[in-house]
């Protein structure tokens, strides 16, 4: 009796182990078939990006009901960065376009100006333009961006750019040095993101409550002409999970290429200017650096050198930036930061780093969005479902095929499969809460504790196990009895 009490101790206790060791059934995604297939075209967002336990995704398979993978292709694999090119371009001050004369032409109307840059080539992409105001200048513009091949037609690109130009505050009491360095510190954002347009001729137009910016020239960062990139899918806000003095960290989705950020201060009338940087693992490369900020970033790689960082990790400098909040006393709509863009490489956390302290961004840490480049695969539907979004198993040699490979026939031109897969809903994980922290906390994807019942129950028999075998050991043996004779 007492060795089976024994042994069934041992054996809950093994139970108890491996219940809180156990790998959590995380590695597939039930998806939601409409259309008529076969070919079906899944849009794999960050939720599904974590089932991978790369970021490249290579590891993805979709299975039926048998357990069977289908055949399937990547739609626009990554493609190799391209070096851009920072170029000068013209500038020519023009009469506002007719459409925008009858507004500007009223009683209480705000002057308003026009501006034409030519790049002068039309065949090759715009990353970004640069745009130089008169020294000394400060304030906020808004902007109207306008692209055209012909001086005819014209679409719009953007309609409310914005520029940013504001010089440092001295000190109350400075004299001397202090002074001094207070007149060279500003707050600028003079680029404006072209997401990749081809175009001769950009117009910048003001806007009607936008006073007229003093530009004196313009500079275009281009790069050879590729396929338009993916569009952005955009993640909720994140909390930061940890702060210092000047400093705040937020963690990462799994496998999130990050190509963008938009950060968003908590109180309104806020300008800071801040550094973003990006956390990898120590013995990984860092990511090739085509950056579009102008001047180097020495200055910034230094400070990132003296962050405080957790072993095993470094942080990449990523960006410089002005992040603000500002109303307008104009009454226009307020005027918000864009979203900064990023090199897209897939960090483990973000750090905004402020050249001061953090509370310059409001009284608590700002939160964040990061953009990620949409990833769509094509798969044929054999057998029947339900069909998944799992993570291969280890030897599996199924692999993607190329499109012209999986839909013959194919051109590059042709459109995607209407029919969609689609992930079915899931229970979305609640935000974690901004804490004051030195460290990072654990991604928000980790996997999930066993449910409470049942560590209840399992304890509860450990305890109810372990009483029996203390009763049965503190009761005397009784002797063997036998035949006297």
């Amino acid at each position: 009796m007492k060795t089976a009490a024994l042994a069934g101790l041992a054996t809950l206790a093994l139970a108890c182990s491996q219940a809180g060791t156990a790998t959590p059934a995380d590695t597939r995604l039930p998806l939601t078939l409409a259309g008529t297939g076969p070919y079906y075209t899944l849009d794999v967002a960050l939720q599904a990006r974590r089932l991978s336990a790369s970021s490249g995704l290579g590891d993805l398979r979709v299975r039926n009901g048998a357990g069977e993978a289908m055949a399937f292709a990547w739609v626009e694999p990554p493609q190799a960065p391209v070096a851009p090119q920072h170029v000068p371009a013209r500038l020519y001050k023009v009469p506002l376009p007719q459409a925008d004369v009858a507004s500007a032409t009223t009683v209480d109307a705000a002057p308003r100006q026009a501006w034409i840059v030519d790049t002068r080539d039309a065949s090759n992409d715009l990353l970004r333009l640069d745009l130089a105001l008169e020294t000394g200048t400060q304030g906020v513009y808004t902007l109207r961006i306008e692209a055209s091949d012909d001086l005819q037609h014209w679409r719009t690109l953007q309609e409310d750019a914005q520029l940013v130009q504001l010089q440092a505050l001295p000190q109350v009491g400075s004299t001397g040095t202090l002074a001094t360095l207070a007149e060279r510190e500003h707050l600028s954002s003079n680029g404006i993101d072209l997401d990749n347009v081809p175009a001769r001729y950009l117009r910048l137009t003001t806007a009607p409550r936008s006073a007229i910016p003093p530009l004196v020239s313009a500079a275009i960062t281009r790069a050879p002409h590729r396929p338009a990139p993916a569009p952005l899918e955009w993640s909720a806000p994140i909390a930061a999970t940890g702060c210092e003095a000047s400093s705040c960290d937020y963690p990462l989705p799994r496998n999130a290429i990050v190509a963008a950020v938009q950060i968003a201060p908590t109180d309104v009338d806020t300008i800071g200017q801040v550094m973003v940087l990006g956390q990898r693992d120590a013995g990984q490369a860092p990511p090739p650096r085509h950056s579009l900020l102008r001047g180097p970033l020495h200055a910034l790689r230094l400070k990132a050198e003296h962050s405080s960082t957790p072993p095993g990790a470094a942080w990449d400098s990523a960006a410089l930036t002005s992040v603000y909040w500002l109303t307008q006393s104009s009454g226009a709509p307020d005027l918000h930061s864009p979203p900064v863009r990023l090199e897209g490489a897939a960090w483990q956390a973000l750090r905004l780093e402020t050249f001061g302290p953090i509370s310059q961004l409001g009284h608590s840490a700002p939160a964040i969005r990061i953009g990620v480049r949409a990833r769509q695969l094509v798969f044929i539907a054999r057998g029947a479902g339900p069909f998944v979004l799992a993570r291969a198993t280890s030897g599996e040699k199924t692999a993607a095929m190329s499109l012209s490979e999986l839909m013959p026939g194919r051109t590059p031109e042709s459109p995607l499969p209407d029919a969609t897969a689609t992930l079915a809903p899931v229970a979305a994980s609640a935000t974690v809460a901004s804490a004051p922290s030195t460290t990072v906390a654990a991604p928000a994807d980790a996997p999930a504790s066993r449910t409470p019942w049942l560590w209840a129950a399992l304890l509860a028999g450990l305890a109810l196990m372990a009483g029996m075998a203390w009763s049965l050991l503190r009761k005397p043996a009784t002797p063997p009895t036998g035949d006297s004779a």
